[in-house]
């Protein structure tokens, strides 16, 4: 008995070691579905001359998961060191290491990764303001971080007061005011001083509170002037991975002696690349993985060693010049030539009217002019048009005429016709099947922009679909929808290059601003809707007696 009397005895000190040193939802009673919120504050929101050794206290409504309250809370300005916690119940007391400071406005932030013992998290960011002096600051920051499909933990939105830090790095310098955007992605950071702000926002994806290498970012469209009472709209902000390292180079070889193939550890755009002693005749990409890079050049000597220099950048700007020795190969290439990637795919539907045929290789082909292409047969048709060379392994056919609405169509390629530098006949016969849109059943979309340089995206979210459209002046016409529900955004193409540049650090380059609509579009069959402008703004005024977002 006393051996089972002790063994007792452990079990219980075990359990209730445990259960005081995790928090753990409560027994029994009815599931708690309710967000918890914040009922009241010490000091009061918007009090003034509040004294120095006053203690900040948050009373939530229900007994709160303690921890993911601490990780979530921020007062702002940020000091040099963590603030000391202190639980009385449902209360919260917060204390700075060096105190309040004296003629100063605090902003408090409770975010809404903070929830209750039954793991309900709050339903927005609460905040509230206080200053030690006579008056508060009343400036105010607007604004949306974008949802995005490769986002992971908790986003934070940070912003410098770049009177304090100048040129804010946010993986090395601590935020002047830290907030988290609602289950919308709408933030707001009242109670600022007049000044020039920097913003940014980011995926914790670590879970450490702290932006570092592999978080997603968002850099701003610019800075932000606030003036003392002034509420100010920041143009959206848009999540993206951030490579700040240039690519490079990790294999190149001559597999015959025409050929230099390289591979780089990213997709790369080439610049220029020259061999000593050895003329380059094309260069082309692999069209499935950009990071692979094709060399022809004139015939090789075999086993001599040949010096390449090749200049190269990747989508982020981080460029790159190698030199790699590669040795001559002496050996005909006997390799035919694959289609990696064709356009419409295979049995294709709602394929445009306006659609052209694309080709994607694996080498790298003669540029020849192709003719008698498309074979007839019972079952086929040779359409009328002509054959263009985008890249030496990328061919395009581009019809004389539109696609038959509604109508499928099969074409059979004479695969005799495309050879590559080697002279290689095309490895299998190349066919297509597609079916095109019924345009009696389609709807379209229309509207004006703020800027010629804008670049319209129409996303589709009934169906899987998207498009882009380069404006050449201020008005777009978005053709050939399936009815449905659609989203329009686009951006401000400041570099005129095509694609969305998400910014950079340091030097500090902004990202170019986004346009998006807060409403959906709803497209019918026939019928064209016009939606109202699309503006593209980096931040603009806010009404004193407009609602926040």
């Amino acid at each position: 008995m006393p051996a089972l009397a002790s063994h007792v005895l452990h079990l219980t000190f075990f359990f209730l070691f445990f259960a005081c040193a995790r928090q753990m939802p409560p027994p029994g009673g009815p599931l708690d579905k309710t967000p918890p919120r914040v009922i009241d504050t010490v000091p009061a929101e918007d009090s003034v001359r509040v004294g120095l050794d006053t203690p900040i206290r948050i009373r939530f409504s229900e007994a709160m998961d303690r921890r993911s309250v601490e990780r979530a809370l921020f007062v702002s300005p940020q000091g040099a060191e963590e603030f000391d916690f202190k639980w009385r119940g449902d209360v919260l007391e917060v204390r700075l290491p060096d105190g309040l400071q004296a003629d100063r406005t605090y902003l408090v932030t409770v975010g809404q990764e903070s929830a209750d013992e039954w793991r309900n998290r709050m339903r927005a960011s609460y905040s509230f303001g206080f200053a030690t002096g006579d008056r508060l600051n009343r400036g105010e920051l607007n604004g949306r971080v974008l949802k995005s499909k490769e986002e992971r933990g908790q986003v934070f939105v940070w912003a410098y007061d770049l009177s304090v830090v100048t040129a804010p790095d946010p993986g090395s310098d601590r935020p002047t005011y830290v907030t988290q955007p609602d289950e919308t992605g709408h933030f707001v950071l009242p109670r600022l001083g007049s000044g020039n702000y920097r913003i940014f926002a980011f995926g914790d994806q670590n879970n450490d509170r702290a932006y570092s290498s592999g978080d997603l970012l968002a850099l701003p469209p610019g800075d932000v002037a606030l003036s003392d009472e002034g509420r100010v709209r920041l143009g959206d902000l848009k999540l993206a991975v951030r490579d700040t390292s240039a690519p490079a180079l990790v294999a190149a070889r001559t597999p015959d002696q025409q050929h230099v193939l390289m591979r780089f550890d990213e997709p790369v755009r080439v610049l220029g690349v020259e061999i000593s002693g050895l003329s380059v005749l094309e260069i082309y990409q692999d069209p499935v993985d950009s990071s692979g890079v094709g060399l022809i050049t004139e015939l090789q000597t075999q086993g001599v060693e040949y010096t390449a220099r090749v200049d190269v950048v990747d989508r982020w700007g981080n460029r790159d010049t190698t030199d790699v020795m590669v040795r001559g190969d002496g050996t005909r290439d006997r390799r035919a030539p694959e289609v990696l990637a064709r356009a419409p795919s295979e049995n294709a539907e709602n394929v445009l009217p306006t659609a052209v045929i694309r080709m994607l290789f694996s080498d790298a082909m003669r540029v020849d002019g192709v003719s008698d292409f498309w074979i007839a047969s019972d079952s086929t048709v040779v359409p009328q048009g002509h054959f263009e060379w985008v890249a030496p392994n990328h061919l395009v056919f581009l019809p004389d005429s539109l696609w038959t609405s509604g109508e499928t169509f099969r074409l059979i390629g004479n695969r005799e016709r495309l050879l590559d530098i080697g002279g290689n006949v095309l490895s299998e016969p190349i066919s297509f099947v597609f079916s095109v849109m019924d345009t009696a059943a389609l709807g379209r979309v229309s509207g004006t922009t703020s800027s010629s340089d804008v670049v319209v995206w129409v996303e589709g979210l009934t169906h899987d679909f998207f498009r882009e459209q380069v404006l050449r002046d201020t008005t777009f016409s978005l053709t050939n929808l399936l009815p449905g529900t659609y989203r329009i955004s686009g951006f401000l193409d400041r570099d005129h290059n095509g694609q969305w540049m998400s910014g950079q650090v340091h030097p500090f380059l902004p990202a170019e601003p986004l346009i998006a609509r807060a409403d959906t579009v709803e497209v019918r069959a026939r019928w064209e809707t016009e939606v109202e402008k699309l503006e593209s703004k980096i931040w603009w005024m806010l009404p004193t007696s407009e609602e926040s977002p």
